[in-house]
């Protein structure tokens, strides 16, 4: 079976984004039981391989001119050219139309988008299903203050086509559940996962400590996630990093996750280090394999406030690294009862020191939870399930 898996983020060579990773990861998997998928996104990049998947550029005939406007992709081709300053129900349809260029004269048997938005007013409705990854919050986040509620709007009163595809889906539950209640359509969950080849379980290193002269008795946490600071709640972590500071407790913090678009956020960021004094225990660190920083740290940290599922913290359970967590619904979905997740109320960097200190006292890895959760949470158990909606809805 030919799988068109589409994106309109980009996927590249130098950066790839968590959903995106998720794509390549998943056409992985489909792979090796036989399909042969491919993934369509926006690029300039015509056609190119990452990881042994291929990829193709495309933004089709009616926006070309547009895109050869820009240096490449940004989310500001999206934002300006196709959203435009003021969304409304035309934004959508701009967008549904691009999406829809995008996967003209494209061969495939199945087509699987990843946003709902994307596929909202598509002309061509035969074989797609869709994935949503994004929330309400990201919504507004991304386009503006009320566009998840014109979207909301919009679908209730069946004034989109959604309702007309057979397969509507989610990665939890809890937003499963939300969007069915929200859009009064039937919209399922479809738990996602984690290749377990790569994210192998391995013992402590200390070579970063090395290689950054941090102290041999620094506790080294880490925020494995894009540099967003208001999603993600890196300012959440520097205020628990300050009361770490306060109470003399020796330790560095590693953020990931920077990339050009991110840059504007440093500023602010930048501002919160120098508030709470904390320049000596900050590193900012772009992994090209993240299982450096995984095999390197004591303890993982994710204060985001809100989030369609947990890919990161589903890799730092996975290896067994003691990961503590905002108590929000997706992750309690993941990580609820296991011995090496703990859980602060969201928001509450007070909270979060302290889950921090308590931590400390038991950061070994935990082999035999980390053994139980990657039997829960292999992505070959996610493309079987996918192979099986393929199959069944289309």
């Amino acid at each position: 079976m030919k799988i068109c898996l589409h994106t309109n983020w980009e996927i590249n060579q130098k950066y790839i984004g968590g959903t995106e990773r998720f794509l390549i990861n998943l056409s992985k998997e489909l792979e090796i039981l036989g399909h042969e998928p491919f993934i369509v996104c926006s690029s300039k990049e015509e056609e190119t391989y990452v990881e042994g998947i291929k990829v193709l550029g495309k933004c089709g005939s009616d926006y070309k001119n547009i895109f050869a406007k820009y240096e490449s992709f940004s989310s500001n081709f999206l934002r300006k050219e196709i959203i435009g300053e003021n969304f409304s129900e035309d934004s959508l349809k701009r967008l549904s139309d691009f999406t829809q260029g995008q996967l003209d004269g494209i061969n495939a048997d199945v087509f699987h988008l990843n946003s709902f938005i994307s596929a909202s007013y598509i002309s061509s409705l035969k074989n797609i299903i869709v994935t949503n990854h994004e929330n309400n919050k990201e919504y507004d986040w991304y386009w503006g203050k009320g566009f998840f509620n014109l979207l909301k709007t919009l679908v209730y009163e069946r004034k989109t086509n959604l309702h007309e595809i057979k397969g509507l889906f989610t990665p939890s539950k809890y937003y499963a559940n939300f969007f069915s209640s929200e859009f009064n359509l039937k919209v399922e969950d479809t738990k996602l996962g984690i290749p377990l080849n790569y994210f192998k379980y391995e013992q402590k290193e200390s070579t970063l400590k090395e290689e950054y002269d941090f102290n041999k008795n620094d506790i080294v946490l880490l925020l494995p996630s894009r540099f967003q600071p208001f999603q993600k709640g890196h300012d959440v972590a520097l205020e628990a990093c300050s009361i770490l500071k306060e109470k003399r407790i020796p330790f560095k913090i590693i953020f990931t996750g920077v990339k050009k678009s991110s840059e504007r956020y440093r500023s602010s960021f930048n501002e919160l280090v120098s508030k709470y004094g904390l320049e000596k225990h900050i590193k900012v660190i772009t992994f090209a394999d993240i299982n450096e920083a995984y095999r390197n740290v004591d303890i993982v940290i994710s204060p985001e406030r809100y989030c369609s599922y947990g890919l990161s913290i589903s890799e730092s359970l996975s290896l067994g690294i003691p990961t503590i967590l905002s108590d929000i619904p997706t992750y309690r979905e993941i990580a609820d009862g296991y011995a090496h997740a703990s859980f602060f109320k969201s928001e509450s960097g007070k909270e979060l020191a302290e889950k921090i200190i308590n931590a400390m006292l038991h950061q070994e890895r935990n082999q035999s939870e980390a053994v139980r959760f990657r039997c829960s949470n292999d992505i070959r158990d996610c493309a079987k399930k996918y192979t099986n909606i393929y199959q069944n809805y289309i």
